[in-house]
């Protein structure tokens, strides 16, 4: 479209950008910007991390700590790309305040792009980062006293008063249900034919069996450390005819990966957009992008949601009845099998909606309608 585009983030993403055939600029905080000092207590992953959040009140400091206690440290750097680059508009993850205040307080337009469906739930659901977010509310009003507009919130978003973009579809996310109105609807957020994250890693793809049911599990890049999970999902699959591909992060050593049968898959990380089109059913913590991507490509979904937005998308996809939701906290291979052969089974009704809604996402446009709007704005 002729527009000049340039990236903000924590850390120096270049490569990434250039493997994605993105060739831009990275501003990343500067030598000299002073950032937000983070407690000892703030991890983001591994064993100590998958234990913590289960303690209710550790995990509300988390994420005030991640919403609200970073947002003045990280203005700074934002501040700094900003004033360099120039730019005409901003477009904002809706999670990060900071670019959001930074956009306000220099009155430029901006939009917020979500990678996840916080903007689109219904006003009558409940769980526990909800009640987090009412107890922390006034402390992110003040981050926006200096702004123009009245700034709202749905869940962890901040909303834009000018354009809000929402990756999901009527099917999943009925408007009737969300009581949304402000939010564009686009589809799916890349293109299933040619799309590159630009993190891509090799995976034994000639090591797929044609004659057997592929079964993949993902508990994400956070809460990965659950290995009793994994097992019971296993277990309650022996003696069934499926291939296992399960991405374990640092759980990939020679004696875990013992316990599984011979032929199966197990990787430190897989490259999941290139892994899905070989997928009969995708096994995940319910991580926004997981769902959304399994969704993309039609793929039902067994969710085990542990914290935060996935009790979300745990609800959202049980009232669509693309998937089936199971305790992560009472792991029952026997349960787990019942739900295991019903989303295997191609006619189910589980299998059909979830064709359905792929369908659906592919229709509106995604990323190309995205740029559109943006461009507009």
């Amino acid at each position: 479209m002729g527009a000049e585009v340039a990236f903000f983030a924590q850390r120096d993403i270049t490569p990434q950008l250039n493997a994605a055939k993105l060739f831009c600029k990275c501003y990343t905080p500067g030598k000299n910007t002073p950032e937000f000092v983070l407690p000892d207590e703030f991890i983001t992953s591994g064993e100590l991390f998958a234990q913590k959040v289960k303690d209710k009140m550790w995990l509300r400091r988390w994420i005030k700590t991640l919403l609200i206690d970073c947002a003045e440290g990280q203005k700074a750097g934002i501040e700094a790309a900003v004033k360099d680059f120039e730019p005409d508009i901003m477009v904002c993850d809706p999670l990060s305040y900071a670019a959001a205040i930074v956009a306000e307080e220099r009155n430029l337009v901006w939009a917020g792009v979500s990678n996840s469906l916080n903007p689109v739930i219904p006003d009558d659901w409940d769980c526990d980062l909800l009640e987090t977010l009412r107890v922390y509310d006034s402390d992110r009003k003040r981050l926006f006293a200096k702004s123009k507009h009245d700034i709202r919130f749905k869940s962890s978003d901040v909303i834009s008063p000018y354009l809000n973009i929402v990756f999901t579809c009527e099917e999943y996310a009925p408007r009737n249900l969300s009581g949304n109105n402000f939010s564009e609807y686009v589809g799916a957020p890349f293109n299933i034919t040619d799309f590159k994250r630009g993190d891509e890693t090799d995976f034994p793809f000639d090591k797929l069996n044609p004659d057997k049911q592929k079964v993949y599990m993902s508990l994400g890049s956070q809460l990965y450390y659950n290995p009793q999970l994994f097992i019971t999902a296993y277990e309650a699959l022996k003696g069934m005819n499926v291939q296992l591909i399960f991405s374990v992060n640092e759980l990939c050593t020679d004696e875990f990966k013992a316990i599984f049968p011979a032929d199966s898959i197990i990787e430190r990380y897989t490259p999941q957009l290139q892994l899905l089109p070989h997928i009969d059913m995708m096994i995940s913590h319910g991580g926004a992008n997981s769902v959304i991507e399994a969704q993309t490509f039609g793929v039902p979904l067994a969710l085990l949601p542990i914290c935060n937005d996935q009790h979300l998308q745990a609800m959202f996809m049980k009232n669509a009845g693309s998937g089936i939701v199971l305790d992560p906290n009472k792991p029952d291979a026997t349960e787990w099998r019942k739900a295991f052969e019903t989303l295997l089974d191609k006619n189910s009704a589980y299998c059909q909606k979830a064709r359905a809604i792929k369908d659906a996402l592919s229709r509106l446009g995604g990323p190309q309608k995205a740029a559109k709007l943006i461009y507009k704005l």
